[in-house]
């Protein structure tokens, strides 16, 4: 912690007239010009010296949440603390050290050992880690004249999620159709559709599955077993093996780095609106380093799959030899290329999806560009 003085232009303007009000008075003595020229002397010593004093006995602290997202507002709260049993504090604005667009947070009054906090937002545009690192409370009080403020040393990381893009209605369904969908078949035994095995019969099971023709045969009442039917599953991988500068894009309409941008948007997009359709999704990063997922559905598993796109760093080395790992359950997959898509992956279970068709697929209208 450390306290500065800070001169601004209202504080500055005042200076200049005390100088210009001291000379005449040097020049041309006067009680008139006397008494005004030592008022607004003891004008500036209140303002700076004598309410800067209580500043040492306050601390602060910064709150942040975990996560963000592009395009909305991150709540950070200040809790300021006044140590001092005597000295209140009043009229205190808190303000980031780093350049981040946003306001600043403002405490009113601190009475003496009481703990006061407030908030401001900001606003990202872009994704991945937002850092936070000095921050300062600062005052006029009491004449606006002199700006007083204490830094405080506090590092924070707040991780921002992509933008999720509002979707066409029956997009996930016209995607789909050119792979495997609809519903999966499970291992576990339930009241499902799908044949799972034969076993023997057990008291309470209901006569419509017993197993007539097998129980005819002599072995005993034999009972067929069906599976769970599980949702239909979508893995979703984003092909980042090709670098930046060897993208095939055409600068005048959108840079290679714009473009993996939206295709990083895409897939976000097409993971949040599989969720909410009742889908289990998967994440697949080619070319990047990036966690293994499993085939999940739920709020959690989503937020897991969004922080791994909002993570990765289009700067690091690509691996260009990456290959679509093998899907042990059936699902349909959709590949998501920057530029062109790789006729290697070009199978029947397979569905390749360009980052420029993102406009296409944006829900047109007021409610185009929020959060799914």
């Amino acid at each position: 912690m450390r306290r500065r003085y800070h001169i601004h232009p209202p504080g500055l303007l005042y200076l200049v007239l005390v100088v210009l009000v001291g000379l005449a008075a040097a020049n041309r003595p006067s009680n008139l010009l006397v008494w005004v020229f030592a008022a607004m002397l003891a004008g500036v010593l209140l303002s700076g010296i004598l309410s800067g004093q209580p500043l040492m006995g306050l601390r602060a602290e910064r709150s942040l949440p975990r996560t963000g997202r592009v395009g909305e507002p991150v709540i950070v709260r200040y809790t300021v603390i006044n140590r001092s049993s005597l000295w209140p504090l009043f009229a205190l604005f808190v303000r980031e050290m780093s350049d981040m667009r946003g306001s600043r947070a403002f405490v009113q009054h601190v009475g003496p050992r009481e703990r006061v906090t407030a908030e401001t937002a900001y606003w990202p545009d872009r994704r991945g880690p937002m850092r936070f690192g000095r921050f300062r409370v600062e005052t006029v009080f009491p004449f606006g004249l002199v700006m007083k403020s204490v830094r405080f040393d506090e590092p924070g990381e707040c991780l921002v999620l992509p933008r999720i893009e509002r979707l066409r209605p029956g997009v996930l369904v016209s995607l789909a159709s050119g792979g495997v969908a609809g519903p999966s078949t499970s291992v576990r035994s339930g009241p499902g559709s799908d044949f799972l095995g034969i076993r023997e019969y057990r008291p309470g099971d209901g006569l419509r599955h017993i197993a007539w023709r097998r129980s005819a045969a002599g072995a005993g009442l034999a009972v067929i077993e069906r599976s769970v039917d599980a949702p239909p599953r979508i893995r979703v991988a984003l092909d980042l093996r090709r670098a930046t500068d060897t993208l095939r894009v055409d600068p005048a309409v959108r840079s290679a780095r714009d473009l993996e941008e939206d295709a990083i948007v895409l897939a976000a997009s097409l993971l949040s609106h599989a969720q909410r359709d009742g889908y289990e999704t998967r994440l697949c990063v080619l070319g990047l380093p990036s966690p293994e997922m499993p085939m999940r559905r739920g709020h959690w598993h989503l937020q897991k799959e969004l922080a791994v796109l909002a993570a990765l760093d289009l700067d690091a080395p690509r691996t260009a030899d990456a290959a679509l790992p093998p899907e042990r359950e059936r699902a349909t997959t959709l590949v998501i290329h920057v530029d062109r898509a790789d006729m290697r992956m070009a199978t029947d279970a397979v569905v390749h999806v360009g980052a420029a068709q993102l406009p296409a697929l944006v829900q047109a209208g007021p409610e185009a560009g929020g959060a799914a």
